[in-house]
C-alpha cells in the first residue's frame, strides 16, 4: 500500500485563468515545469496546460526541455539555466531556446548557431545569481547585439515581499538596461512578480508555484491532495513509547495508526511530532520520530478507524504545511517522492 497524489486538472485551469485574468491580453502566460513540473509529472500536466491555452514553456535543463518537446510537439520551450553548448545539436534536433546566462555561453552561441536558431537573454538585475550584469552587457554589446534574441528576461530576488522596495530597483534597472538592447520581448515575473501588478507583467509572466496551488493567495486554488493508507492501529496505555528513540510518551490511553509515508516519500523528519494528518477536518498530531516509509499519529479523536488519512485540505494548505517545515512550498511539491502514486482528475 502507498500513499496517493491526487492531482486536480480542473483547480489546474483555473489558476492558469486565475493568472490570466490580472493580465493584459497582450500579455502572454506560460508555465514552468521545471523538475518534473514541480513533481507532478511533466508528461501529464504539460497537455494540461496546452489545453488551457499556454504555447510557451519554462524549464531548468535540457532534458527537462527535450520531455516537453515529447509530449507538446509545437510549443516554445526555454532551458532556464543557461546553453549547454556541449549538446548543441540537441537544441537543433528538438528545437528548443536556450536562455543565455553568461558571455561565453553568448559567444558559442553565435560561433555554433546562425539567425535563424533564437535564443533567450538573461540579465542579472540585482539577485547576483544568473545572467549579464550591466558591466558585461555593455563591455560586450557587439556579441549581445549579434544574438538572435526572442526574449530578454531577469528574475525577481524579493518578489514574495511585496512592499520591498528592492521589487521596484530591479524593475527600474531591468527597463533601463532593455532600452540599450534589441528590441523583442521581455519578462522578469514568475508566480509571487505577476502578483505585484501590472507594471511587472511586460510581455510575459512566468508563474510556477502559483500554478500547482503553493501560493495562499485569494484566487488561486490548491491542486493536490494525499491520502496515505492506514496500515495498523492499536491502543497505547499511559507512559507506553513510540518510535525510534522513544521521543514521545503517552500522556493517557490512546489510539494509535501507522500509516505508509515516511521522509523517502517527502514527509520531512522535522514534522516529528509536531505535524498533523487529517481525517475530514479533524487533525491526528504526528506522534514519534517519522521514519523512512511510516508515519505514526494519534487517532484517539476519530470515531473509527479510518482507510486512509489526508495531507494538504482546506484546513491545511500546502503553504501551512511548509511552514511547519521551516520551508517554502516549492521545496515540499518537488520532494514528494516517486513512490508515492500520481492520479490526475478534472
Amino acid at each position: 500500500m502507498s500513499p496517493e497524489l491526487h492531482i486536480n486538472l480542473a483547480n489546474l485551469q483555473s489558476n492558469v485563468q486565475f493568472y490570466r485574468g490580472i493580465t493584459k491580453s497582450n500579455v502572454e502566460i506560460s508555465a514552468v515545469v521545471k523538475s518534473n513540473a514541480y513533481g507532478l509529472g511533466i508528461t501529464q500536466l504539460v497537455p494540461a496546460f496546452e489545453k488551457y491555452g499556454i504555447k510557451k514553456f519554462f524549464t531548468a535543463t535540457l532534458s527537462e526541455a527535450i520531455k516537453v518537446r515529447k509530449c507538446s510537439p509545437n510549443s516554445e520551450i526555454f532551458t532556464l539555466n543557461g546553453f549547454d553548448f556541449q549538446n548543441s545539436d540537441l537544441y537543433q534536433e528538438f528545437d528548443i531556446t536556450p536562455v543565455v546566462n553568461n558571455l561565453l555561453e553568448a559567444k558559442k552561441f553565435t560561433e555554433i548557431f546562425d539567425q535563424s536558431h533564437k535564443t533567450a537573454l538573461q540579465i542579472n538585475t540585482g539577485m547576483n545569481r544568473l545572467g549579464l550584469n550591466e558591466k558585461a552587457l555593455f563591455e560586450h554589446i557587439d556579441v549581445i547585439n549579434s544574438l538572435p534574441l526572442t526574449l530578454i528576461l531577469s528574475h525577481l530576488a524579493c518578489a514574495d515581499d511585496v512592499p520591498n522596495k528592492e521589487n521596484k530597483v530591479q524593475r527600474d534597472l531591468f527597463l533601463r538596461l532593455c532600452k540599450n538592447l534589441p528590441c523583442t520581448r521581455k519578462s522578469i515575473s514568475a508566480s509571487h512578480g505577476t502578483l505585484l501588478g501590472s507594471e511587472y507583467h511586460f510581455d510575459m509572466v512566468r508563474p510556477g508555484i502559483g500554478l500547482y496551488g503553493g501560493l495562499k493567495t485569494n484566487g488561486l486554488k490548491q491542486v493536490i491532495q494525499i491520502k496515505v493508507p492506514v496500515l495498523q492501529d492499536f491502543v497505547i496505555d499511559k507512559d507506553m513509547q513510540v518510535g525510534y528513540n522513544f521521543t514521545y510518551k503517552a500522556k493517557k490511553t490512546m489510539k494509535v495508526a501507522t500509516l505508509a509515508m515516511g521522509y523517502a516519500d517527502g514527509l520531512p523528519r522535522i514534522l516529528s511530532n509536531r505535524g498533523k494528518l487529517f481525517s475530514g477536518n479533524k487533525s491526528c498530531p504526528i506522534i514519534g520520530r517519522i521514519s523512512m516509509d511510516l508515519v505514526t499519529v494519534d487517532i484517539s479523536s476519530l470515531p473509527d478507524t479510518p482507510d486512509h488519512l489526508t495531507i494538504f485540505s482546506p484546513e491545511y494548505h500546502v503553504d501551512n504545511f511548509a511552514k511547519d517545515c521551516q520551508t517554502i512550498s516549492h521545496e515540499v511539491l518537488v520532494n514528494l517522492g516517486e513512490r508515492i502514486k500520481r492520479i490526475y482528475s478534472e
